[in-house]
């Protein structure tokens, strides 16, 4: 018993001796590096990918495996560009462990991984092919994976090993984000992240850390998250408890940014559950760019949300929506309230759920909209009103809008509707003969999101006559919805909702603005009173067209009667077209007393506007006298105006205002003044002094007289907001008035230097019986210069040929005239007539006025003021 004993021990011992040498023999000979070559080729066959292992491959087999690489690059499916790398890693596996298909992993290091991940425009990312299928992603999910995968046994099936890493530590890692379907390039540099023990399905903690740059958009900020992750592949389970992260920097139009979120996040793909609990997210900053906030601040709050996809359930409770900032002079508010909302197949309820948006500057804007009475199931939910409240405060005028409807949505159908809407929109001022003006509205919106359709038809009561508002939307998913439309109202007065004109200052008697201050007393001493300071001056009104950019609305506009101030037009008809980031009316006709409007309009994105309308056979008097409330002109007239101009002020736009303005008026008359009675009065006065008689002369102006003429054409060229009057000709039996050189007008400078030729026939017209030899032939220039609002008059003496005026000049006329002034008998001054002095009475001469210049103004006349 003994001797088989000993020869068993023996036997044992024998064994082990050769397990040892044979070990230690295998650890001598073997070199893991002379499988580089055949993993190479076996990534290749199953990715079509080039895997290189530049650097060695270290390998250790007891008591754990120990792998070490380095310079490792995985390509793009087919080429050869890289798709991800690293610059070193190791890590260590247990044997024994492996033997109850468990892998146990010592802390793993990896250092300098780089990746480039890349999503095209269909919206596939550039290692989808690597989730195909579980065999390339357990050959290729990383150059790592695959060299471990390779050294060491082949594993069991993936779903039963349980996998224990003690800890992961990556440095240096940089990892850079195209989007080619939206545009959007991003890189995560300067990666660094940490984990505790990552064990299958056991929570386990990670804080990570880098920094986000880009060009497209600009790109530059600091991330920090740390969370509690708890991973199940298998089970297709995940979830971040105390979760916090924070962000700082620029992100696109987003600068100077603090993000925070807090909470707990969960997601469950077999049951398609995904919740959020304890949820806070705080957002602040500024918004750059063509609608810039400045001192944003955000917060979205919620106790719990549940959306259970498999049961079609949604749970929501206390979600609270808040933001505020500066949009220029104004003030912004948002905020949205849903206390409680459940959602089931059985059963739908909730409590209210509003909102309102505030917008407060020089004008206000408020918005409340508020949804309620919640019934129903998850597939098919109505709300018994559904409400929007709104109102526009401009000064002392309220614009307000108020509409209600039942709300319904059908899942199943994707279709839902405002079923009937009622409302009514108005407007409340002072100003308005009835203090305030509102009409109702009734309709629909229906939306179908199967068929991609938006429709909407809406009837009102404008100003006594039916108006009809009807709408189709398609293409609402896609990139660029398209709308047509058409607008018909039998009357519109657009007086009701434009602001008022501002008044003139009060005026006091002489046309002086009445003071508020007493007059110094003075026989007392004055003490000097600091001059006020100005106010100081606003910056001009933007025009920002921005909005127009992605927009694709085209339609028709029909109104019966319209009313702008005292201007009225009928039977208006108009295209309306936005496309391609430009505003444009085309076909734009109109009847306007009693002839014809025709003409069209456009406005771009960037800004550059441009008109052009023709009259045609419109009566002058009504139009002249509804838009500049005068009565200056009569007659038959045509017009054609073609200008443009670009600029994001309307400063900016009269600098740049180009084009040409023409006018053609037949058989009219020039209202106030008659040239014959006023040129026969002239020439009798002129006589008479040179006869040493002082004889007053009536005013030549009078409402009652006017001048009658056969034809006027007026020709007025534009070029950067400088005017010239290239053509003037105003044709009458008795006096004909062409243009002169300089012929200039100053739009943006709202000045003008003219001059004006006023040629007095040869020969009396026939049936004229009146003393006008003196004047008869002769030509008189004059100039008109100075602001449009007060321009200035002189008569060019020296190149007048007429030998009574000539005689009249050299014979001391100013001499004789002394103390009486015939001439401003003869021609009030402006001052006068401003302060509406009765036709005829004299005014006293201003204080060292040019006696010669009094003449040319008696003179004036001839021109139709």
């Amino acid at each position: 018993m003994n001797v088989w004993l000993k020869r068993v021990l023996f036997s044992l011992v024998a064994v082990l001796l050769l397990a040892v040498v044979g070990l230690g023999i295998f650890l001598l000979t073997f070199n893991p590096n002379a499988y580089k070559s055949r993993l190479e080729s076996l990534v290749f066959e199953r990715t079509a990918r080039t895997l290189t292992i530049g650097g060695d491959i270290g390998l250790s087999l007891f008591p754990r495996i120990g792998l070490s690489v380095s310079d490792v690059s995985l390509s793009e499916r087919d080429a050869q560009d890289t798709f991800v790398s690293i610059d070193s890693a190791r890590f260590a596996v247990a044997i024994w462990p492996l033997l109850s298909n468990r892998l146990v992993v010592d802390h793993v290091a990896v250092t300098g991984l780089k990746a480039s991940v890349v999503r095209d425009a269909e919206g596939r990312f550039n290692f989808s092919d690597l989730l195909d299928t579980e065999q390339a992603a357990a050959a290729s999910s990383a150059p790592v994976a695959a060299v471990a995968a390779a050294a060491a046994a082949p594993s069991g099936t993936g779903s039963d090993l349980n996998i224990d890493i003690a800890g992961l530590e990556l440095k240096g890692g940089r990892v850079q984000y195209v989007d080619q379907r939206d545009g959007l390039s991003t890189t995560f540099d300067q990666i660094e992240a940490n984990t505790g023990r990552v064990t299958y399905d056991q929570p386990f903690d990670v804080s990570l850390k880098a920094v986000i740059t880009g060009n497209d958009p600009v790109q530059d900020a600091q991330f920090q998250a740390q969370a509690l992750l708890r991973l199940n592949p298998g089970g297709r389970g995940y979830s971040a408890q105390k979760i916090n992260v924070q962000l700082s920097g620029r992100l696109g139009n987003l600068d100077q940014s603090q993000a925070t979120l807090r909470g707990n996040l969960a997601y469950d793909g077999q049951a398609r559950l995904f919740s959020a609990d304890n949820l806070e997210l705080a957002l602040s900053g500024n918004i750059v760019g063509a609608h810039p906030i400045q001192g944003l601040k955000a917060s979205l709050t919620a106790a719990q949300l549940r959306l259970d996809q498999r049961n079609t359930a949604v749970n929501i409770d206390k979600l609270a929506l808040r933001a505020a900032g500066q949009d220029g002079g104004r003030a912004l508010d948002l905020a949205l309230d849903a206390p409680a909302l459940a959602i089931s197949p059985d059963s739908a309820q909730a409590d209210p759920v509003t909102g309102t948006f505030k917008w407060t500057g020089d004008d206000t804007l408020a918005v409340s909209l508020g949804l309620e009475g919640l019934s129903g199931n998850a597939n098919e939910w109505r709300f018994s009103a559904a409400s929007l409240d709104g109102a526009l405060t401009q000064g002392d005028r309220l614009l307000h809008l108020e509409l209600t409807s039942p709300l319904t949505w059908n899942m199943a159908l994707r279709k839902g509707s405002l079923s009937a809407i009622k409302g009514d929109m108005g407007v409340r001022d002072q100003a308005l003969p009835s203090g305030s003006y509102e009409f109702p509205m009734i309709g629909s919106v229906h939306l179908d999101l199967i068929q991609d359709l938006l429709a909407a038809d809406l009837n009102a009561v404008i100003d006594g006559g039916q108006a009809a508002f009807k709408s189709q939307t398609t293409g609402l998913v896609a990139s660029q919805p398209q709308t047509r439309f058409s607008l018909s109202t039998e009357k519109f007065d657009l007086n009701r909702w434009l602001p008022a004109p501002a008044s003139a200052p009060a005026a006091g008697p002489g046309g002086e603005k009445q003071k508020t201050e007493p007059e110094p007393d003075p026989g007392r001493d004055q003490k000097p009173v600091p001059a006020a300071e100005a106010p100081a001056p606003q910056p001009p009104a933007p025009i920002d067209l921005s909005f127009l950019k992605g927009l694709d609305i085209e339609g028709d506009v029909t109104i019966g009667d319209l009313r702008l101030r005292d201007l009225q037009l009928t039977d208006v008809s108009a295209r309306t077209r936005v496309q391609k980031g430009e505003l444009a009316v085309t076909k734009l006709a109109a009847a306007l007393y009693e002839g014809t409007l025709s003409g069209q309009f456009s406005a771009s994105a960037e800004q550059a506007f441009g008109l052009k309308l023709a009259l045609d056979k419109v009566a002058v008097a009504p139009l002249i006298q509804a838009a500049m409330r005068r009565n200056l002109l009569s007659g038959r007239g045509a017009a054609q105006i073609d200008v443009r101009a670009q600029g994001a002020t309307a400063d900016a736009l009269r600098r740049t205002l180009t084009g040409r303005v023409s006018v053609q008026v037949r058989n009219g008359a020039v209202h106030g003044v008659d040239a014959s009675r006023t040129l026969a009065d002239v020439a009798a006065a002129l006589g008479n002094v040179l006869k040493g008689r002082l004889d007053a002369l009536a005013s030549p102006f009078d409402d009652r007289r006017s001048t009658a003429f056969s034809a006027l054409d007026a020709r007025l060229d534009l070029k950067d907001g400088q005017g010239t009057l290239s053509k003037l000709a105003v044709v009458s039996d008795l006096v004909r008035l062409s243009e002169g050189k300089p012929a200039r007008i100053d739009v943006p400078g709202r000045s003008l230097d003219l001059v004006l030729q006023a040629q007095v026939a040869a020969r009396l017209p026939k049936g004229l019986d009146i003393a006008l030899t003196p004047l008869l032939g002769t030509r008189i220039p004059i100039r008109i210069t100075g602001a449009w609002a007060q321009p200035a008059y002189e008569v060019d003496w020296s190149s007048i040929r007429n030998p009574s005026i000539q005689r009249a000049l050299k014979s001391g006329l100013m001499e004789l005239l002394k103390g009486r002034d015939l001439i401003d008998q003869a021609l009030p001054s402006l001052e006068s007539e401003t302060r509406g002095a009765a036709p005829g009475a004299s005014a006293a001469p201003a204080a060292g006025a040019d006696p010669v210049e009094r003449i040319g103004k008696a003179l004036k006349g001839l021109l139709g003021q």
